[in-house]
């Protein structure tokens, strides 16, 4: 099932995930806050995303003013809520390395409460098909800013931004909003 649609830079899109589906099958290095430190792993999507309710946060890049100054300390702030409202995990993921990602969650000083997913070749964004080409600007192939539900496997909610920009719909209020509307 393909949904074609055009975002608000004018790029004819194709969505390959919805609702219902599950989580593509990537290997990604997930950065996991262990003994005061970052701990790189090398996992599997389909074993990391496999059980319970996940919060991925995409954004287009680390130490980018908005990613850094609103989207990601909004779900850092807010993790213990997510997890109250049912989240067993809260993953950030940009397409940059392992190192620059983990530098850019010691800045943001995330520790227990947000771990974070280097996307560093865009694979598992691609297979997302939540990327956009920002080569215009400079920065090549990012994700776009979005936020996606994740449960044992399956997507449950998507909200994409479709693009760079940032609006409420992949902000953490919305997320709160949704986890509460599932338990309803």
């Amino acid at each position: 099932k393909i949904t074609t649609f055009t975002n608000t830079f004018g790029y004819n899109l194709a969505r390959f995930i919805s609702v219902g589906d599950k989580v593509p099958n990537v290997n990604i290095t997930l950065l996991e806050y262990k003994n005061g430190e970052y701990e790189r792993t090398n996992i599997s999507t389909e074993s990391l995303f496999s059980s319970g309710k996940h919060i991925l946060v995409g954004y287009p890049g680390a130490f980018t003013p908005t990613c850094e100054s609103v989207h990601l300390p909004e779900y850092i702030n807010k993790a213990e809520e997510l997890k109250q409202g049912g989240a067993s995990r809260v993953l950030a993921m940009s397409v940059n390395d392992p190192f620059v990602v983990k530098a850019f969650a010691e800045k943001l000083n995330a520790s227990n409460h947000v771990e974070f997913i280097a996307d560093g070749n865009g694979e598992f964004t691609k297979a997302l098909d939540l990327g956009v080409d920002l080569g215009a600007a400079g920065l090549g192939y990012r994700s776009r800013r979005f936020s996606v539900i994740i449960e044992n496997g399956k997507v449950s909610e998507i909200n994409d931004e479709q693009g760079p920009k940032m609006t409420d719909l992949s902000r953490v209020t919305h997320v709160l909003q949704q986890l509460s509307a599932k338990k309803l």
